[in-house]
């Protein structure tokens, strides 16, 4: 379950204010479900009209999204932190410690930072109060920045422009990248693979009887390391055919590399769904029942793959920009990711 503002919205058109107006509920948690940070506003759903405005209880995402439970879980952990460059790179992202995470500007005496390998600016007085008993808003202000911040450094990784962006799956790489996927929850493991939640035992009124939980015997960890096997990439600076007056060219072929590219998202509409890829053409760089080196490729969904032979790749590339350039960015991103080894 997460924490969610329900409240009254008005308009203020004179002044291009947005008013909103939470009538109920405690003050001092709405501030910790704000806590300065960039929120999102959406119409409530109808099953909210009766509700009376303030705090609520949401549920978190449906089965196949990212379990940010989880997902904290796993940023929390020392090994985990320790690999994010904590606690020095967490403090520069948060920027300039001037306003106490609880209660911000409100706050009386200077800002110091709570220890840990997670640490948040806080004020004196609710840095003392936390020693002797800790505050349940700044334990929450600390795990939203905890969260937003390892999403950040994954979304990073792997080349994403929001954090909220971050699939689970992307989540399960950037650990096997960086050797920590062994502290990945059991539900995210499962999640990033697309298997369903391991089998509960279920009683048939004659005692216990096990469902076919036992038999699943896959280590979901090793199946998430196995994800991100680099692909054996050799450079062979003097090869015997170069040294032929006319060398007869090979096309360089990688199904692993092909596999890496379809799991990107489609450069055009972004979607992850049915992705191919597409071996580039034109640019004198293919010809009559030919291919491009498989290195020549790009992610694209099977509808716009297919526009793009309808239609011809000049036609496509006034609307999409060259291919050349979506090849380039995606050779950079696969030696970023550590695909080549």
């Amino acid at each position: 379950m997460t924490q969610a503002l329900l409240a009254n919205a008005e308009f203020n058109d004179a002044l291009n204010l947005i008013l909103i107006r939470p009538t109920d509920g405690d003050y001092s948690a709405i501030r910790s479900i704000l806590d300065k940070n960039t929120v999102l506003l959406q119409p409530a759903p109808e099953e909210l009209a009766g509700n009376r405005v303030g705090v609520i209880n949401r549920p978190g995402r449906p089965e196949g999204g990212m379990n940010y439970e989880l997902a904290l879980t796993f940023f929390r952990h020392g090994a985990v932190a320790q690999v994010l460059g904590c606690p020095e790179r967490f403090k520069t992202w948060q920027g300039r410690a001037d306003h106490c995470a609880i209660h911000g500007d409100d706050c009386a005496g200077g800002i110091t930072w709570t220890d840990g390998l997670y640490p948040v600016p806080v004020c004196w007085h609710h840095d003392n109060a936390h020693r002797k008993a800790p505050i349940t808003e700044l334990v929450q202000a600390a795990d939203r920045r905890v969260l937003a911040f390892g999403l950040a450094q994954v979304a990073e990784f792997v080349g994403r422009n929001r954090a909220s962006e971050v699939s689970v799956a992307e989540l399960a790489w950037w650990a096997a990248a960086h050797g920590v996927h062994g502290l990945l929850p059991e539900g995210l493991a499962r999640s990033a693979l697309g298997r369903q939640s391991k089998p509960l035992e279920r009683d048939t009124g004659w005692g216990w009887r096990d469902t076919d939980a036992r038999y699943d015997t896959q280590d979901h960890i090793a199946d998430v390391r196995n994800m991100v096997k680099p692909i054996k990439f050799s450079v062979d600076p003097e090869p015997a055919a170069m040294y032929m007056l006319r060398p007869k060219l090979t096309r360089w072929q990688s199904e692993a590399y092909l596999k890496f590219v379809r799991s990107q998202p489609c450069v055009v509409t972004g979607t992850n769904q049915a992705v191919e890829a597409h071996h580039l053409i034109g640019h004198g760089h293919s010809g009559m029942a030919t291919k491009t080196h498989d290195l020549l490729t790009i992610p694209l969904c099977h509808r716009e793959h297919m526009r793009l032979h309808d239609q011809g790749w000049q036609q496509w590339e006034r609307e999409h920009g060259s291919q050349l350039d979506h090849v380039l960015a995606t050779i950079n991103k696969a030696a970023g990711l550590g695909v080549f080894g």
